[in-house]
């Protein structure tokens, strides 16, 4: 004899019961992301992006403007060999001249120091500082939805455990609920901020490295 079995689902299709299960999932992460403890990792995170992208910004446009000081500073160099090429005694405009290569050369060097600066200390810093604020952001959500997934877990046990009692026994799979998604996302999170914590580890390693090899006294 053949016994019937009992399948309870809120869809007719399992294609309908999937995408309902991915956007509940969904609705909790964005929910936990607004939570306290993820709310200001992610903030922080937001925070480190936005100064990397500052100074990546900012890079570029004194690079930009560096090589166009230069560009200026070698017609002012030319310009005044001429002058003097053409009075070596007593030039006219040589005054202006020589005030205008000096304020190109100061603009050149300022300029271009500026740049090094950032590309050799400051930008590096700021990106290991974002690695290490995508860590913490990613530890955050991960604690965060285990507890939710945990108290989801231990509410559908209790119903389950009645359930058990007046059948004598039923048998349970996570992966295919709410909660054992919501295990299984906040392991992806543990296992994406445990990469950017090596990844930043290691960076800071090789940046405080070479910081000192440049300043012994660093």
């Amino acid at each position: 004899m053949e016994y019937p079995q009992i399948e309870v689902r809120t869809h007719t299709s399992e294609a309908d019961a999937q995408a309902e299960l991915q956007r509940k999932v969904r609705e909790i992460v964005e929910a936990t992301e607004k939570k306290e403890g993820p709310a200001e990792a992610i903030a922080w995170r937001e925070r480190c992006r936005a100064s990397v992208d500052h100074l990546r910004d900012s890079h570029a446009r004194l690079t930009h403007r560096a090589k166009d000081a230069q560009l200026k500073l070698r017609e002012a160099t030319l310009r005044v060999d001429e002058l003097w090429i053409a009075d070596p005694v007593k030039p006219k405009g040589i005054g202006e001249a020589t005030r205008s290569l000096e304020e190109l050369d100061r603009e050149w060097r300022a300029v271009t120091r500026a740049a090094l600066r950032i590309a050799e200390r400051k930008l590096p810093r700021a990106e290991i500082d974002l690695l290490f604020a995508e860590a913490e952001a990613n530890f955050a959500m991960c604690v965060a939805l285990r507890e939710i997934a945990q108290e989801r877990f231990r509410k559908t046990a209790e119903m389950m455990t009645e359930a058990a009692q007046h059948e004598g026994g039923i048998v349970f799979d996570p992966a295919t609920t709410v909660s054992g998604r919501l295990f299984a996302q906040a392991d992806d999170y543990d296992r994406r901020g445990t990469e950017h914590r090596r990844w930043a580890d290691e960076r800071k390693i090789a940046f405080d490295r070479l910081m000192r090899e440049l300043d012994p006294s660093f």
